[in-house]
């Protein structure tokens, strides 16, 4: 089975990465920028099950959804959050709710071969177990720092997927980073599915999938 891994910028004013894999063999890569790329290259390459890492369904005008905040009563301990998911805030911030208007523009059905993923999450249950990787940049870390982060989860993602190019990130320098980090989320997205399906998963509301912790 063919899964894609979409690791959705939110404004279509910023790039999206897409890793395409075959059962744990990566495929291809890519990064494209409108919503219009992104559904026609879905389109021509006909994945089984998309994994993307954005809201896909959001009904309730203000607050949090029930998937937010049930995720959370289980992932709080390890001190990762999730942003608040609700129409007012998408659109006051994005201009639009992008993640729907991909899940309205393709032949899938939510719940069935389309799913939510939160990299994040994958990276708890498959490799750190109680921690989040701090691979993103924020105050505080340096870039030597976060290529160290970055480094970490090429390595965790080539315990389970094969064909992962070097990225060479000890060389890696301002949007370079950005892209090897969208990068690296695009495959821990397909991850999620193929690892998910491939050997159990616990699901929010049926629409978020996180793979189920590992016991060696």
């Amino acid at each position: 089975m063919r899964y894609l891994g979409i690791d959705l910028a939110w404004s279509s004013n910023n790039i999206t990465s897409l890793a395409l894999i075959e059962e744990n063999q990566l495929l291809e890569v890519v990064d494209l920028q409108s919503t219009q790329e992104i559904v026609e290259y879905i389109k021509e390459k006909k994945p089984d099950k998309i994994g993307i890492d954005a809201p896909l369904l959001i009904e309730n005008e203000q607050g949090n959804r029930q998937i937010e905040k049930n995720f959370l009563k289980d992932f709080s301990k390890y001190k990762l959050g999730a942003y608040p998911v609700n129409r007012t805030l998408f659109k006051r911030l994005y201009k639009e709710i992008r993640g729907e208007e991909i899940a309205n523009s393709i032949e899938y059905t939510l719940r069935e071969n389309l799913f939510e993923v939160y990299p994040h999450a994958t990276i708890i249950q498959l490799f750190t177990k109680d921690h989040v990787l701090p691979y993103k940049r924020k105050k505080g870390r340096d870039v030597q720092y976060i290529k160290e982060q970055l480094q970490r989860y090429a390595e965790y993602l080539s315990l389970y997927i094969c064909n992962i190019p070097d990225m060479n990130i000890p060389h890696a320098k301002g949007k370079q980073l950005k892209t090897t980090e969208d990068r690296l989320d695009a495959i821990c997205c397909a991850l999620t599915l193929w690892y998910g399906f491939k050997h159990g998963h616990h699901s929010y509301d049926n629409l978020l999938i996180v793979p189920q912790k590992l016991h060696i």
